[in-house]
């Protein structure tokens, strides 16, 4: 029954004008900012219940909302952009979710701080936005979206899945956080940002060069079952990275993968503390034949964590590995996640 009745509320927003059901009705003839005025004295749970007193009640309260929800709505670009300006010309915060009816979206708003999307239908989307903090896009097409954020000089935090990434520089002078997850994409990607704290790249599907230009990142953390490879990595405060290999069947683990995976251990080599998650030790297994070939050891990382689903029968292996790669680590910890007593820490002396 709510949701019927959110239902017809959004309705009456949609297709209604200034009218007045009941005749009898005085109070909805009063102006709107003397609306506005009688619903400032109203007690915050009392407030959303005045929509459904009338259409003009309903439109008063409309343009007095900070945060507009909408979720499983068919949309129309031009109708939808034209009702978010006169209809909601308070809104902040925007939330879609399983949106439909939309395939290319330019948004143009100065007030919105937050924008969440999450929809399967659009193939672009163009967002003109200054005062936009935070965003996130959750896609889930066959062929990614390709967003263009072009005035966002506000940005601190982005979120993206699923989508056509191009390049992160100058245009984000104040981004905090970036995370990419469940990209496929081909090609290089430029991340360039002096006030960058963390950037994670999570679940890629295809291997990509990056080229990392953050000197203030604290933290990266990086997943997928295709291994990266950095151009260039300009990070010189890194405290903290995280990798966590993907099992892939269709990719041999020969002297071209383990070489990849030992690039991208040396490159963030420089930061305090490594964590490898894996469902596969065999994975982070380095093999005699590669060791002081295309592998040798490492004097970074002072803390080293393993995180793996199961001790498998090569668990010996991967800590032998750990051993000889992190001669200089000062702390080893390996932790199971299906017993909480296989934790094992190993303190070098």
């Amino acid at each position: 029954m709510r949701r019927r009745g959110e239902q017809r509320s959004w309705a009456r927003i949609w297709d209604g004008k200034r009218a007045i059901l009941d005749p009898r009705d005085s109070i909805s003839r009063l102006p709107e900012n003397v609306l506005n005025h009688i619903i400032s004295f109203l007690p915050t749970t009392d407030k959303k219940h005045v929509q459904f007193l009338s259409r003009k009640w309903n439109r008063v309260y409309a343009q007095s909302q900070k945060k507009l929800t909408l979720k499983g709505v068919r949309l129309n670009e031009q109708r939808f952009l034209r009702t978010l300006l006169d209809v909601f010309p308070s809104v902040e915060e925007l939330n879609l979710e399983h949106f439909s009816g939309i395939k290319k979206l330019k948004l143009v708003n100065y007030k919105l701080k937050t924008i969440k999307l999450f929809c399967g239908s659009l193939k672009s989307l163009d967002l003109t936005t200054p005062d936009l903090e935070y965003f996130e896009f959750v896609g889930f097409r066959l062929y990614p979206c390709r967003i263009e954020l072009g005035i966002c000089k506000s940005l601190m935090w982005g979120c993206m899945d699923n989508m056509m990434f191009a390049d992160c520089d100058s245009s984000f002078p104040v981004l905090q956080a970036l995370t990419l997850f469940g990209c496929d994409m081909t090609g290089d990607i430029n991340i360039s940002s002096s006030s960058l704290d963390y950037l994670a790249l999570l679940r890629f599907k295809k291997a990509v060069d990056v080229t990392i230009d953050a000197p203030n990142l604290r933290e990266f953390e990086y997943s997928g079952s295709r291994i990266v490879t950095f151009v260039e990595l300009n990070v010189p405060d890194l405290e903290m990275a995280t990798i966590e290999l993907e099992p892939d069947l269709t990719e041999k683990r020969d002297e071209i993968w383990y070489r990849r995976l030992f690039g991208m251990l040396e490159d963030l080599n420089d930061a305090d503390y490594l964590a490898l998650v894996t469902d596969l030790d065999r994975l982070l297994i380095i093999h005699d034949r590669y060791r002081g070939t295309i592998a040798h050891p490492l004097d970074g990382f002072k803390k080293v964590v393993t995180w793996s689903t199961f001790v498998s029968k090569e668990y010996r292996k991967l800590l032998d590995t750990l051993f000889w790669l992190y001669p200089e680590a000062t702390s080893f910890a390996t932790q199971c996640r299906q017993r909480a007593d296989a934790n094992v820490d190993y303190d070098a002396a």
